[in-house]
């Protein structure tokens, strides 16, 4: 049974776990404000710490993380560029970042996920190219001294932020809240029994092969997975508002 946050507190009260595991979807939205979980997730992350309890997230947490900030950090940079190389702009590269702008403003106005998507990221990358400057393309530029200043410290800035450890599976310090080591067979297993996407099933796979009791997600497939694959074993919860959509 899928259980809403609001029944997050009572669950650590009735039988305080070694800790609970939180999938992308909840560290992400802990650190992007406009998240439309971003409160009930933050919220998450407090009770936990008002318990003492840690959350753990595995190597492949980090990687969609750092990729979904990525995709904000982008959209964010094209905007700033513009505004600093307009004048020096011209033809469809301009015309194209000024829709960007119009496009980008609203959504933040409007309190909406601003990411692109890739084939957005890819589209800008192309345009950018053409552009040159003190030996350096545009896309190089934008990389260089728009995204890196922002990208380089959002991880360290999650883990001053929030209380969240890795689960490793290396040999050298294999976390002791592994029941059995992950393995590539099962997560394929997972895709392909409930069509999830390779990096949602390895985050699944680490979760189903740890001690820990808890799953925390935005993700309902996420967590329709987890439920039926922990047999009642597990506890998996989401924000209330996503059980309201």
């Amino acid at each position: 049974m899928i259980q809403a946050f609001s029944n997050l507190e009572r669950a650590l009260q009735e039988n305080k776990p070694v800790g609970v595991f939180t999938d992308t979807t909840i560290l992400f939205s802990a650190t992007y404000h406009v998240d439309q979980f971003n409160d009930e997730s933050e919220k998450a992350f407090n009770i936990l710490a008002a318990h003492d309890i840690s959350a753990y997230v595995s190597v492949n947490v980090r990687a969609e993380f750092l990729e979904n900030h990525r995709r904000v950090f982008i959209a964010d940079s094209l905007v700033d560029f513009l505004k600093d190389e307009e004048k020096n702009l011209s033809g469809p590269l301009i015309l194209k970042l000024q829709s960007h702008k119009v496009s980008h403003r609203k959504k933040v106005a409007e309190g909406r996920d601003s990411r692109l998507d890739v084939n957005q990221i890819k589209s800008f990358r192309r345009t950018l190219v053409g552009f040159s400057s003190n030996n350096r393309n545009g896309w190089e530029i934008l990389c260089q001294d728009y995204l890196k200043p922002q990208l380089t410290p959002i991880w360290r800035y999650a883990l001053n932020q929030l209380d969240f450890n890795f689960i490793s599976t290396r040999s050298q310090d294999r976390s002791p809240f592994l029941d059995e080591l992950p393995s590539w067979e099962r997560a394929v297993e997972l895709m392909a029994n409930y069509g999830i996407a390779s990096a949602d099933a390895m985050i699944l796979n680490m979760f189903l092969c740890s001690k820990l009791p808890i799953l925390l997600t935005a993700d309902l497939e996420m967590a329709e997975c987890a439920t039926q694959e922990s047999s009642g074993t597990k506890q998996i919860f989401v924000p209330d508002s996503l059980l309201h959509l």
